[in-house]
């Protein structure tokens, strides 16, 4: 049975993430056939259970009985005690406060992590052919066509009418089980009217195994298995999957699985969860990414909006994976945080739906005078200073509507930072909080009575991240109403300057950085946002710390006279680098303008030399900086995967590349995140190794005839790191062939049955590492060679190719053997 929409093909990219639960009480069956009432914390990557008596449980692997848990002697795991848990809600009796345990026991954070890593790996699988949520995102509108799949075992028979899942989806008037609309009304109120996403509907398709056989797999196979059988069922019968909305790659935008049946589990065997599965080709176009929901009494609208709000909005989690005492900065007032009532889930937070382009952003950056704020109007305003990635959002929300299960009411101020990640501390988006506790979000909104200005001089403050003043002043924030007023703005007939960094210009070779020996120019913006005109201004540049000796400041003080009201004008600071500035070196200065009554600043960081961010580019250079994707002041971002080719200026002399700094994801075998280095022009050219973690490649030079290295890196979706920076310079040996390069070593015999012989003319300290074809390391040592003969046992090693590296402490030496026994 099916139902049919209008279509129309939008293209996103895609992040792949989880569903949180906060407490949320759930009921499971102990093997005796009786029920008991869990609290959950978590996500499908990792969750954990309590009674309603706060004792952590766990069920037992040998009897199958809910029992309290307590912790392994490391910390590591949670173990069952096999005290069994009869909790019910309402029966005082069923539950215990005299055990000899703690409460709220959990696994160590680093075990949390470990855990997390390779659930969401599991999930997700080898997944790549995707792009970061981009910085400037596509405005979703228009029709979205979406799949929904209702599936049912033999010993869990579908009992819900096939109708209320299509009515579920898509009736605009639907209201059953208590759920305020339908998908597809949920997606049109928080649209404001511009998004019509609708699912072709599906179903009851009765699964081959019953659901205990598909429970007892692991999560990563159960709902697979499932998908890729029914998606092949519908094919056969005749399906047009053309007709669904695609992604760039020709992946199905989304793809809603729903199942009956309870998992015996949390986070386990057939447990609700969003995962990418790629395996199904039709009509040109193939899976993606799926979700997984409840196909019983009774429906619930949240998980499935928040799940299709990765699917279609693109949108990333905003609460943290490896915590669950609410420290995300957010709450019940996102729905990709903790997204309130079962039946009625809050909207997106302002940058998400903004970047949608659903409702109206007002810029109040150069604004001085009165707001009136009207609640839940899907009108923000934003204050933000040239551009930067870096500013804030402001709106009046009510306990109302689509807002009614948020933790606050008021005011709320979202701080915003593109270049942050709402997994750290350096937050992508997060609530200021009234009470300055993100712990309690049920003060959160600034209003009168409680907290009614937000400032430089107020707790919290409006400072940016690095502690610059941003120069937002909300005042008389009025009482909570469905028309909120606040003042934007100084208080009183003022100037109110501002600063923002601009360019580089008029540096020696013209390629916009600052480079040892070289001069240029450094220019920032200072404008007036006040209410009058300032007085005779004066910007001051001066550098800070313990770099500052490595520049002269040319120009330090530039006079602008007069800013009139809402102007701005172009401030020019002439430097020199000194000559004997190491590349990469971290030079800090700070911009102050006053025009003697009011005083404002601006930090800026500059990296001496010539920059390289991990792209998919050929760079040719002797002096540059090597950067992943993210710079030197921000982690890298999930979903990426570049190519960058290094060489020299100079026909045939090595390129050298020396890691300073390195952290990826770390993963057995670098099966998340990984930097994969070759020793040519191509990822075709002989693989040096593969690094994750904080395995750094330390050093290492070209030995490839055209002097060249070639860095391929991947991530996935997930955890983001620091990445790396490394010094890039060209090696002093000029390569006249590969014969004369690998003339001061002799490796033999080649093709060997196991043994490989090495050999060096001259007495040298080495590293001696062996890779396999995927880069993994199958031998090392340290030796040192005095013309005598290092012999390497390989035998235990399958058939194949394989390739020795010889480092020393000037270059990498790399040449391929054979093993045939």
């Amino acid at each position: 049975m099916k139902s049919i929409f209008t279509i129309v093909i939008l293209a996103f990219s895609i992040q792949l993430i989880s569903a949180p639960f906060n407490g949320k009480i759930m009921k499971f069956e102990q093997p005796d056939g009786s029920s008991v009432d869990v609290k959950l914390y978590g996500d499908e990557y990792y969750m954990r259970a309590e009674g309603l008596d706060n004792y952590t449980l766990i069920r037992d692997k040998i009897t199958h009985w809910i029992c309290y848990a307590v912790l392994s002697g490391d910390g590591s795991e949670l173990v069952s005690t096999g005290n069994r848990y009869h909790g019910i809600a309402g029966v005082n009796s069923s539950l215990k406060s005299n055990l000899n345990i703690p409460e709220h026991i959990d696994i160590s954070e680093k075990s949390r992590v470990n855990k997390i890593t390779q659930k969401k790996g599991f999930l997700n699988g080898k997944y790549t052919d995707v792009t970061n949520r981009k910085s400037t995102p596509d405005v979703i509108s228009g029709n979205i066509k979406g799949l929904c799949v209702v599936v049912d075992f033999s010993d869990e028979p579908g009992t819900i009418p096939i109708s209320e899942f299509s009515n579920f989806c898509n009736n605009l008037n639907y209201t059953n089980y208590g759920n305020n609309g339908s998908l597809r009304k949920f997606y049109s109120d928080i649209s404001g009217g511009l998004l019509d996403y609708q699912n072709v509907v599906f179903g009851y398709y009765r699964a081959p195994l019953t659901f205990e056989e598909y429970d007892q797999m692991p999560q990563s196979e159960g709902a697979p298995q499932i998908l890729n059988w029914v998606l092949n069922k519908i094919n056969s019968e005749g399906f047009d999957f053309s007709t669904l909305s695609t992604n760039p790659d020709g992946s199905i935008m989304a793809i809603n699985l729903m199942y009956t049946g309870v998992p015996q589990v949390w986070a386990d065997g057939l447990w609700w969860h969003q995962g990418y599965y790629p395996d199904f080709y039709a009509d040109g176009v193939h899976s993606g990414t799926y979700n997984c929901s409840p196909a019983y009494s009774p429906l619930r609208l949240s998980t499935v909006a928040h799940e299709n709000g990765h699917m279609i909005g693109k949108w990333p989690d905003t609460y943290k994976y490896t915590t669950d005492n609410g420290l995300d900065g957010i709450g019940t007032f996102d729905l990709m945080c903790y997204y309130g009532d079962d039946h009625n889930p809050v909207p997106p937070n302002p940058l998400f739906r903004s970047d949608a382009g659903w409702g109206n952003v007002v810029d109040v950056t150069k604004y001085n005078g009165p707001i009136t704020d009207v609640a839940n109007s899907l009108t923000c305003y934003k204050y933000q200073i040239n551009n930067s990635d870096e500013f804030f959002l402001i709106e009046s929300r009510r306990k109302s509507g689509r807002s009614s299960f948020i933790a606050d009411e008021g005011l709320t101020i979202w701080h915003v930072d593109r270049l942050g990640d709402n997994q750290t501390t350096h937050h992508e988006i997060y609530l200021v909080h009234a009470n300055n506790n993100i712990a309690d979000h049920t003060q959160a909104c600034f209003h009168s009575g409680f907290n009614n200005e937000y400032s430089l001089s107020t707790t919290p403050g409006s400072d940016f991240y690095n502690g610059d003043p941003s120069g937002l002043r909300i005042r008389n924030i009025s009482a909570v109403s469905d028309a909120m007023t606040y003042n934007i703005g100084v208080a009183a007939a003022a100037p109110s300057l501002q600063l923002s960094y601009y360019s580089i210009s008029g540096d020696n070779n013209g390629n916009g950085f600052l480079e040892p020996g070289e001069s240029g120019n450094i220019n920032v913006l200072a404008g007036n946002a006040g209410t009058i005109i300032s007085g005779n201004s004066t910007i001051v540049c001066s550098a800070l710390g313990s770099t500052a000796g490595y520049i002269s400041i040319n120009t330090p003080s530039v006079n602008k006279g007069v800013i009139n009201v809402s102007q701005t004008v172009t401030s020019t600071h002439n430097v020199s680098i000194h000559s004997d500035t190491p590349v990469g070196t971290m030079i800090e200065l700070r911009f102050s303008i006053s025009d003697g009554t009011y005083t404002t600043y601006l930090t800026k960081k500059f990296v001496v030399g010539r920059q390289i961010f991990m792209d998919n580019q050929q760079i040719a250079t002797c002096s540059s900086m090597f950067y992943d994707r993210g710079g030197p002041f921000s982690n890298y971002a999930n979903m990426t995967d570049y190519i960058t080719t290094i060489s020299s200026p100079t026909l045939n002399q090595p390129i050298k590349v020396e890691f300073l700094n390195f952290e990826l994801e770390d993963a057995q075998d670098c099966i998340y995140d990984y930097l994969k280095i070759y020793d040519g022009g191509s990822t075709s050219s002989p693989l040096l190794g593969t690094y994750c973690g904080k395995n750094s490649p330390g050093i290492i030079i070209s030995t490839d005839p055209g002097g060249k290295l070639t860095f391929q890196f991947h991530s996935d979706t997930g955890s983001r790191y620091a990445g790396w920076n490394a010094l890039v310079t060209c090696n002093g040996t000029i390569l006249s062939s590969e014969k004369n390069l690998l003339g001061m070593v002799r490796i033999y015999p080649n093709p060997s049955k196991g043994i490989i012989n090495i050999k060096m003319d001259t007495e040298i300290n080495a590293e001696v590492s062996v890779t396999d074809i995927s880069g993994k390391t199958v031998a090392h040592c340290v030796s040192s060679f005095n013309c005598n003969q290092m012999e390497i046992d390989l035998s235990d090693n399958p058939d194949g190719i394989y390739f020795v590296h010889l480092k020393t402490n000037r270059e990498i030496i790399t040449e391929k053997v054979i093993i045939s026994k």
